[in-house]
């Protein structure tokens, strides 16, 4: 894997944002504990040196009268410098390495000033001064009592340096925790991703594992699962419907060859005959590829309902008419009454008509018509049934989903004959389905078959 392919990943963006928000937090908490230990060590050294003054105060010290400054002990290894210094500068006592010099800081304005500043010219380092006036019996005085701030500088480092050691080597182990975590999560997108580049056209059975933790990646799992089963049924279904068709249509060229072939050697006398005979063939396959065409626009979305105000009443009289022109059956329509829906007119002439085709070709002798207005079980809306019953075969219970199936292969006894597509009722579901309603068949063999459509009414 390229190092950009890396930089782009998700794995790279998810630790990279990890890493720098604990950098961002790991150096403001470092900046404020350093701030905090600073002031901290700084009022300890402040309270050290009040007491200091305090003790001072307390102790019996002979400050008037003297002409030179009284030089005060300090106890082994202090080095605070002292002074007691008149308001007018002067010195009058102090730790040795503090007299003979001037003040070591600025009288107060107010009772006490702190500052922090070098002592020159006793030391160039850094003090950290307190004064305060007090009264004596040599007068008012200013106390100035300091020391060296090099031990809280040398802590401040240390905790610095610490800092500055920790935060990058605490950043990098998160960092690493953080890119094995987001590894180890998203190994099952990997796999997925994995398993659906490695399906193909001819494989579309294989599946991606699923690692049924319930999270996001089982869902994308599952979804991805789902998908490519209904690829695969999609698939299949559309190589079936190939196949189906190209069977379909083998027989009726087999047929106009042959008529062709007759023709080519009949006498004048035959040729019409030929001629009438080749005519059949080929509106057998335009019918067909009528079909075809409508089924395909379906699978496409390209079919749409227009909804207009329908009065299926007259829909149905109207082809009823004209199945009796075509066909050797008696059609029954004393159960058919006014039955108004809202939908495409056209779509649902073609519903009706293949439904009275498809009875007239398995009816033994009638074919009775049903249509009514009734009230929808449950909320008392309206739907428009249509029920259109022929006294053939039947439909066997285990038929009774396949028979609306592109190029349904029924048994013997409800087996389609040559004047029909085999589309006919995959196409009326699909167009009732696209209206909101439903289409079935009850059906008992030896006692024809009855196919129920339910609309919503207008």
């Amino acid at each position: 894997m390229s190092v950009a392919t890396i930089v782009r990943s998700v794995r790279f963006r998810i630790t990279a944002m990890a890493g720098v928000a604990v950098g961002v937090v790991l150096i403001a908490v470092g900046a404020f504990v350093l701030d905090a230990q600073r002031d901290q060590l700084s009022d300890d050294l402040d309270r050290s040196l009040r007491s200091r003054i305090d003790d001072l105060r307390s102790a019996d010290l002979d400050l008037d009268g003297s002409t030179t400054p009284l030089v005060l002990a300090n106890a082994a290894g202090d080095d605070t410098l002292v002074q007691f210094v008149r308001l007018d500068g002067e010195v009058i006592a102090g730790t040795a390495n503090a007299v003979g010099v001037g003040p070591i800081a600025e009288a107060p304005t107010g009772v006490e000033r702190v500052s922090t500043a070098p002592v020159v010219p006793i030391d160039d380092d850094e003090y950290r001064i307190v004064s305060r006036r007090i009264d004596s019996a040599a007068g008012p005085l200013v106390v100035h009592v300091a020391a060296n701030t090099d031990d809280v500088r040398d802590l401040e480092g240390n905790l610095r340096s610490v800092l500055l050691t920790m935060i990058p080597v605490t950043v990098a182990l998160l960092s690493a925790v953080v890119w094995w975590l987001v590894g180890r999560t998203l190994r099952p997108v990997d796999l997925i991703r994995a398993e659906v580049a490695s399906v193909t056209g001819s494989d579309l059975a294989r599946r991606v594992p699923e690692p049924g933790t319930g999270d996001e990646v089982d869902r994308l799992a599952a979804t991805m699962n789902a998908m490519l089963a209904r690829v695969e049924e999609v698939t299949a279904r559309q190589q079936r419907f190939v196949a189906d068709a190209s069977h379909e249509l083998r027989s009726p060229l087999a047929r106009l060859r042959a008529e062709l072939d007759v023709a080519a050697v009949a006498s004048a006398a035959d040729f019409d005959d030929v001629r009438a005979s080749a005519i059949v063939e080929i509106e057998a396959m335009a019918a067909l590829v009528d079909d075809l065409l409508v089924l395909a626009r379906s699978d496409a979305q390209e079919s749409t309902v227009t909804p207009r105000p329908v009065d299926l009443d007259d829909i149905v009289f109207s082809e009823v008419e004209a199945i009796r022109a075509r066909c050797d059956v008696t059609v029954d329509v004393h159960a058919v009454s006014a039955a108004h829906l809202v939908g495409d007119s056209a779509q649902l002439r073609r519903v009706v008509r293949n439904l009275l085709d498809n009875a007239a070709r398995h009816a033994a002798s009638t074919v009775a018509v049903e249509l009514a207005q009734v009230e929808r079980p449950g909320d008392g809306g309206g739907l428009v049934r249509l029920a259109v019953v022929d006294d053939g075969p039947g439909v066997s219970p285990d038929d009774a989903d396949r028979v609306f199936d592109r190029f349904a292969r029924l048994d013997v006894a409800r087996a389609a004959d040559g004047g029909g597509t085999g589309l006919g009722l995959a196409i009326a579901r699909d167009i009732v389905e696209r209206h909101g309603g439903t289409i079935t068949v009850d059906s008992e063999q030896r006692r024809g078959a009855r196919f129920v459509i339910e609309l919503p009414g207008a």
